[in-house]
């Protein structure tokens, strides 16, 4: 077997020169500016990610807050008798209610109230309510029309304590005592002569009557004028004038009355109720209490002024609960909160 040669199928190849990529000192240049730009970028973004951070993180530590304009109100929690000018009118004759005005309603003068049917014949005891099917016409003897003698505002509602139309004091176990049920006018009810059937209230004032111990009843008894929130209508904030204030030294109280110009749905029918009695309302600079601290013997707060730790002396006000109102600082000054962390002078940033 013959062996096939070598080069019978031999190809020729020919090497060309490259056209690579030449070394370009331009382009080297343009490159090297380039990430020199990258890198001070970067650079300068740290620094201030760092600075604003760093920032941040004192304000968060050192608990920095802006003092602002706000309002601190002492408050007292109270319970007291309401009294008002009330005229009670008894039923003129025994009789069946046979008709009613709306109540809660002002009244005029002569304006009609009650339709009395007086019975002829012995019937139904007191306070019981007559069968509107069995009360005719010719059941009653006669009808009496009851008029407002008085001008106000309209109630049905009874308790016995109408006597008492200003100043009077009771504690709650002295009121738990001589309460009374209160008794609601209606109609078909029969009723007995001279019994109380509605009473007029004098709706332009009323009075609210608590019994304080000294402290902080004498501090309240200095403020002529209070905000009351009253347990049956807690929606509503309520001015008063402070009527009358009697100083107790031997029973160690401090008795109030407070006159109220303002009518408050179902006020006719409540007598003692559960307050709280707003008595000292101040507007001025507020900052943390715990941000107040005394030192060298004066009362002021450390202040972040251009980045330096400055201790500025105040002047407390009044205090509510985690809030101070100071004199002595202006709005918008950054008050430390945690003035144990630094010294005055100190650099911050």
């Amino acid at each position: 077997m013959k062996k096939k040669g070598y080069n019978r199928g031999r190809q020729h190849f020919e090497v060309l020169n490259g056209q690579g990529r030449r070394f370009s000192f331009s382009r080297l240049k343009q490159a090297f500016l380039y990430y020199v730009l990258l890198l001070l970028a970067l650079v300068i973004i740290v620094q201030v990610g760092y600075h604003w951070l760093g920032e941040q993180f004192l304000a968060w530590r050192l608990q920095v807050v802006a003092a602002e304009r706000g309002i601190v109100e002492q408050e007292k929690e109270v319970a007291g008798l309401v009294t008002r000018s009330e005229q009670v009118v008894n039923a003129p004759a025994s009789g069946v209610i046979l008709d009613l005005a709306e109540p809660g309603e002002r009244v005029s003068v002569g304006e009609n109230l009650v339709t009395l049917g007086v019975v002829s014949v012995s019937g139904q005891g007191d306070n019981e309510e007559a069968d509107p099917a069995q009360a005719e016409l010719d059941d009653f003897e006669t009808f009496i029309t009851v008029k407002a003698h008085h001008a106000g505002l309209l109630s049905y509602y009874t308790d016995g304590w109408e006597k008492h139309s200003d100043s009077f004091y009771l504690s709650e176990e002295e009121y738990a005592e001589n309460r009374q049920e209160g008794s609601t006018t209606k109609k078909n009810m029969r009723v007995a002569e001279g019994e109380p059937i509605l009473k007029i209230v004098h709706n332009w004032h009323w009075y609210y009557n608590v019994i304080l111990p000294l402290h902080p009843g004498r501090t309240i008894a200095e403020q002529q004028q209070a905000a009351i929130k009253f347990a049956f209508a807690p929606d509503q904030l309520v001015q008063a004038e402070l009527f009358e204030a009697y100083i107790d030294k031997e029973d160690k109280e401090v008795r109030l009355t407070y006159l109220i110009k303002k009518q408050i749905s179902g006020f006719e029918e409540v007598r003692w109720t559960q307050a709280s009695l707003i008595y000292n309302r101040q507007e001025g600079i507020i900052v943390p209490a715990e941000a107040v601290f005394k030192k060298e013997g004066k009362t002021g707060v450390y202040l972040n002024r251009n980045g330096r730790v400055v201790f500025q002396p105040v002047t407390v006000i009044s205090q509510q609960g985690d809030r101070v109102m100071v004199e002595g600082l202006a709005p918008q000054n950054m008050v430390i909160t945690r003035h144990e962390l630094v010294e005055e002078g100190r650099r911050l940033n």
